[in-house]
């Protein structure tokens, strides 16, 4: 299956988004599916193979889902300008990646100097999200990119808290689940730059907070209430200015000037909780009043970044008492 959707305006129409899946019983055949990635591949256990790609293409975004029946050698290399990581979403078995055993737990960053060598497991599920390096880094302060640029150097296995590979894995099956039955929400520009600031902050989530990087002396540690109230108060005015959309952590920290760390400090410092937390409250709140408008609940709840439909009606649920259906049907009948 192979599906274009149609840009909405003339001024996209250089962009083609393209969702695709693609099956094969030939490996040799799998290794070439993930375009870019110049891999080759070496079944390793005995028996007939089995495997599929299932992928989303925008906006210089590559999404993507790989099954592999059998233990598999791949190798590859990809363009520097490119990031890549992968998650499992199904893992039968530890493998080895670039010489470090790799288990369901192990972020692995495809993407960096002198390739990646991969021993997977049988029955592997990979979730897997490649962007271009300056998309991630322009949206980060000068601190959390090097920190990211760290951790994407070379190809290696980044061991990140469990619920951080937790919300990749949702929101992976969540987007891929969404978009199969509404494959026209990527017809829009505005959900296709929601769903790329989504992933854009799930990377950033990833990389800059991984657990070695908080070896650093935190410079925050001599920030006064006065100072943290003042970067709250910038926060939402940002988020005054962005009413009609949603900012994601990464880009607050960029235009303030200041890592995430400081702004977590601060946040949780002056108001007990995260600027994540803080912000996909407005998210919330910008869906429930678009669902004036809107033509469904999914779009609205696409264009605020919720791709994970699931998980957004249980938080839309524990924040207003009720379910989005339930506000929608209300408004509609007004």
């Amino acid at each position: 299956m192979r599906v274009l959707t149609q840009p909405e305006s003339a001024v996209d129409s250089s962009t083609e988004t393209v969702v695709n899946f693609q099956s094969t019983q030939d490996f040799e055949e799998q290794a070439v599916l993930l375009e870019g990635w110049n891999q080759g591949y070496a079944q390793l256990s005995s028996g007939g193979f089995e495997g599929y790609v299932s992928e989303m293409r925008f906006d210089n975004m590559h999404l993507f889902m790989e099954y592999s029946s059998q233990r598999l050698f791949q190798n590859g290399q990809l363009p520097e300008d490119v990031i890549a990581v992968g998650v499992p979403l199904q893992f039968t078995s530890n493998g080895l990646f670039c010489g470090s055993a790799c288990n369901h737990q192990s972020m692995h960053i495809f993407s960096g100097r002198n390739g990646f060598e991969f021993f997977s497991p049988t029955q592997l599920l990979m979730a897997g999200i490649s962007v271009k390096r300056d998309a991630l880094l322009n949206t980060l302060s000068a601190e959390d990119a090097e920190i990211a640029l760290n951790h994407i150097s070379q190809a290696n296995l980044l061991h990140i808290d469990y619920t951080k590979t937790s919300a990749v894995r949702d929101f992976m099956t969540g987007a891929f689940a969404m978009i199969n039955q509404n494959p026209q929400l990527l017809n829009s520009k505005k959900n296709r730059t929601s769903l790329s600031q989504s992933v854009i902050a799930l990377l950033t989530e990833c990389l800059v907070d991984a657990p070695d990087s908080r070896d650093k002396t935190p410079q925050h540690a001599a920030m006064t209430n006065a100072k943290c109230w003042n970067i709250i108060a910038e926060t939402r005015e940002l988020v005054k200015k962005n009413v009609d959309e949603p900012i994601s952590v990464a880009e607050v920290c960029s235009q303030l000037g200041i890592s995430r760390r400081a702004l977590q400090y601060c946040f949780q410092n002056l108001l007990n909780t995260t600027p994540m937390a803080f912000l996909r409250a407005e998210r919330l709140n910008g869906v429930r009043a678009m669902l004036r408008t809107e033509k469904s609940v999914t779009e609205a709840a696409a264009h605020w970044g919720f791709w994970h439909f699931g998980h957004f009606a249980q938080e839309y649920k524990k924040m207003f008492g009720e379910l989005p259906s339930a506000t929608f049907k209300r408004r509609q009948n007004h």
